[in-house]
């Protein structure tokens, strides 16, 4: 399917001036050197040279460095995208605890897999690891970086001003926007808001009158009781292949399963990131104070199983080894001596356990509770939930709903997801529809101006 038709509706010709050519260029400014912003940059300047017309694209960066976190991303590596070979629905819309429903239609028009072949074609080898994630294979940020920045000094259009903070943003009658920094004023025909989480981007926002989701943590590891001085306070380092985690608040029962680390003060791992994602309002507006409930064998028929090797082992003492039914790989013996431990059983034979005494340890290992005592960040992502309500942008091109000629991409959207690349995609994909979209948006006030001229 052609891109053009993701673009926005441009008006009919109804007048013969209509065929006259526009000679000044067209103008653009992208806030925020970010990825969803210089992807935004290369995309319209590759429709502007496809079309034949004249651009000025400016990216105005507040640092003195642009990309900062392409180049920080998994640990320096890049975690560029998620797996682009499996099915956008489900499996890759529901990795977005907000807003996979908006980005249904971008991500059918504009797949994946074509972003990843963008990179392969722009000088990034790509590999995909054994848990989904992507990333070049030199294992460095840098050739992620050096795609965007070499795409992007390719084009004469697009300049990047870095240490040029923007001020403020006003609306133009009949259309464009005067942008001001600490040194200068300038006026564009189009913006792309691309300031990611920061609260600057926030309020140029609400000066236009746009809503704010309150903007809150998403994507972090939890400290835990348990883990400092309760049932699980021996077991640092210890990793877990395959648990389900379940949070609760009143009628809502969020679950989410994975591996999980247990660390020197609480819990960590794709299981907890993914409920710290889910989750994220619901445990901020608790303070981050709840309980969790881990199945650790949550793929087993565990009752039927371990009742089957109770009566086949009566001889046996109930510490002396994990019971092979379970399999090591999920519970290992340390952790089986702290659910023992955690129920009060002796080291007693099997035969001498209770029945009252083998439903706890049922419980124990299949809804162990875990308490939340506060948060720690996610070194890997910074991650925020919240941002421009998804009400107030049109999906189609990226432009407000409130002002034409604005537009909005990346992490100022109320758009998170959780870790395997699926933030970094979420950018790639609203900056090339911006892009598009502003391209269209050109066409449409060339239509007007014309049709004011003749």
């Amino acid at each position: 399917m052609l891109l053009s038709s993701f673009a926005p509706r441009t008006l009919q010709k109804t007048s013969n001036n209509f065929s006259k050519t526009r000679l000044h260029s067209h103008t653009c400014a992208i806030i925020g050197g970010g990825p969803s912003g210089y992807y935004a940059a290369i995309s319209l300047a590759e429709r502007l040279t496809l079309e034949g017309k004249k651009g000025e694209i400016t990216i105005y960066e507040g640092t003195g460095k642009t990309l900062q976190k392409v180049r920080i991303s998994g640990g320096g590596r890049c975690n560029l995208l998620p797996d682009t070979s499996k099915p956008v629905r489900p499996n890759i819309l529901s990795s977005y605890p907000r807003g996979s429903r908006e980005l249904t239609g971008p991500m059918s028009l504009i797949p994946p897999s074509s972003i990843l072949t963008w990179f392969n074609t722009h000088g990034v080898d790509t590999k995909v690891e054994s848990d989904g994630r992507t990333f070049p294979i030199s294992d460095s940020s840098e050739t992620v970086i050096n795609s965007l920045t070499s795409a992007a000094s390719s084009h004469p259009s697009i300049t990047v001003q870095l240490k040029t903070p923007v001020i403020s943003l006003k609306p133009i009658s009949p259309h464009g926007y005067t942008l001001s920094t600490k040194t200068s004023q300038k006026t564009y025909d189009t913006i792309i808001l691309a300031t990611g989480s920061s609260r600057f981007g926030y309020t140029l926002l609400s000066s236009l009158n746009h809503t704010i989701i309150p903007p809150l943590p998403s994507l972090f590891t939890m400290n835990c009781h348990e883990v400092k001085t309760g049932d699980l306070k021996d077991l640092a380092g210890s990793s877990l292949s395959n648990v389900e985690v379940t949070f609760g608040v009143g009628k809502k029962k969020l679950k989410t399963n994975g591996p999980m680390l247990i660390t020197h003060t609480g819990l960590s791992g794709p299981a907890i990131l993914k409920m710290s994602a889910y989750a994220a309002r619901e445990l901020w507006e608790m303070k981050y104070i709840s309980v969790l409930k881990i199945n650790f064998v949550h793929d087993l028929d565990v009752e039927s199983l371990l009742g089957d090797y109770k009566l086949k082992n009566r001889k046996r003492k109930i510490r002396s080894a994990t019971p092979d039914c379970l399999g090591v790989s999920k519970i290992s013996k340390r952790l089986w001596n702290a659910l023992l431990d955690s129920i009060d059983v002796k080291d007693k034979l099997w035969s001498e356990i209770s029945n009252k005494e083998f439903n706890k340890l049922i419980t124990q290992l299949t809804q162990f509770e875990i308490n939340t005592v506060s948060k720690n960040t996610n070194k890997d992502e910074f991650v925020t939930a919240g941002g421009l309500d998804l009400k107030e942008v049109n999906f189609k091109n990226m432009e407000s709903k409130l002002h034409k000629g604005l537009f909005i991409v990346g992490e100022c959207l109320d758009v998170d997801a959780v870790t395997g690349g699926f933030n970094f995609l979420n950018c790639w994909v609203t900056g090339k529809i911006a892009g598009e979209g502003v391209g269209g948006y050109f066409r449409e006030i060339d239509y007007v101006d014309d049709e004011e001229e003749g």
